[in-house]
């Protein structure tokens, strides 16, 4: 991990009015005013100020797969460096149960692990333009580039930080990606859903619209690809 936050406010969309962000830079819930980005999905996230996708993009060019993101007509739900530390962290654990003085790094995965993460990453990707105003709050079921399943939700939320104001009428909407681990019907409560069935992560910016596709980055609390 090459960079830390240091001021996080300005990437959340989901992020009420905080004085340091320029005023019209995002709605509640993660809407952005001005959604239209003119540049591809990989120059977008390369050109983050602050950096919060400095070691997913080394390891996507790492992997040779910078393609794949800025593939025409996709969705992608981004990963930042934090979910790539969320991961090597739980691998450390993991690796330290048998051998309690290793490690497991960025290096690790560039050195044992970019075909898994040239194949792994197209969990993330689906063919399909989503962008917020094709969403719904009960949630519906895509497609990822793997072949496996997703549900991709627009709810409302009472949560006081993710920008609820009990004396506003206006209740705020967050976007949800919920990575399903086993097969389910077509009639959910995408609410219910929980390990192992599947895990839902909150989008903490949404319908970013490059000139390759759309973009939806994922909760710094994300684990990448799902590691458990």
């Amino acid at each position: 991990m090459k960079k830390i936050i240091v001021n996080i406010a300005c990437l959340l969309g989901i992020i009420v009015a905080i004085s340091s962000c320029k005023k019209n830079d995002y709605f509640v819930g993660g809407d952005l005013h001005n959604p239209k980005i003119n540049m591809t999905t990989y120059d977008w996230m390369k050109s983050n100020k602050y950096g919060v996708f400095d070691t997913v993009l080394m390891l996507i060019d790492k992997a040779g797969v910078k393609d794949k993101i800025n593939a025409q007509g996709i969705t992608f739900f981004a990963p930042t460096d934090y979910d790539v530390y969320n991961y090597v962290q739980a691998r450390t654990k993991q690796v330290q149960k048998v051998d309690p003085k290793k490690m497991w790094t960025v290096d690790s995965i560039m050195k044992y692990e970019l075909g898994r993460f040239a194949d792994s990453i197209d969990m993330y990707i689906t063919k399909e333009q989503l962008t917020n105003d094709r969403l719904i709050a009960a949630g519906k079921k895509y497609k990822n580039n793997k072949g496996g399943n997703f549900i991709i939700s627009y709810e409302e939320t009472r949560d006081p930080a993710l920008g609820y104001n009990e004396n506003s009428t206006v209740i705020p909407r967050v976007v949800l990606f919920t990575y399903l681990y086993q097969t389910i019907g077509d009639v959910f409560d995408v609410k219910s859903i929980v390990p192992p069935v599947g895990s839902r992560t909150l989008v903490q910016t949404s319908n970013a619209q490059t000139t390759t596709g759309v973009v939806h980055v994922l909760s710094n609390s994300h684990v990448l690809f799902y590691y458990r």
